[in-house]
């Protein structure tokens, strides 16, 4: 069983964000997922459905969570996905590696 300990994502928190802004941008609520991956290393994504999409591809992100503090760090726009049948709505995937600040 060593072999799937190995894989297995450690400390895994999903929680919403509020108030969120990326690189100075106001955006609509995220819903944040923060985990270890097997080498221990701080790994984070935030998604985000908005109708503004980011126009840098990274940038701090910031937001906060239910009991009132503020999270932030840095954040690359990992992926965009337009919703179906042309509706304006965009999916932007957020993906942060190392401290969450707050968190």
């Amino acid at each position: 069983m060593e072999w799937y300990r190995s894989s297995v994502a450690l400390r895994h928190h999903r929680f919403a964000l509020h108030d969120v802004t990326f690189a100075g941008v106001s955006l609509p609520g995220a819903t944040m997922d923060c985990w270890d991956d097997p080498d221990g290393r701080r790994q984070w994504l935030a998604r985000v459905v908005t109708r503004v999409c980011p126009e840098v591809e990274d940038g701090e992100l910031s937001g906060h969570i239910a009991d009132g503090r503020t999270v932030s760090g840095h954040a690359l726009v990992a992926d965009q996905q337009v919703g179906p049948h042309g509706r304006r709505e965009i999916l932007v995937v957020f993906h942060g590696a190392g401290p969450l600040h707050g968190f």
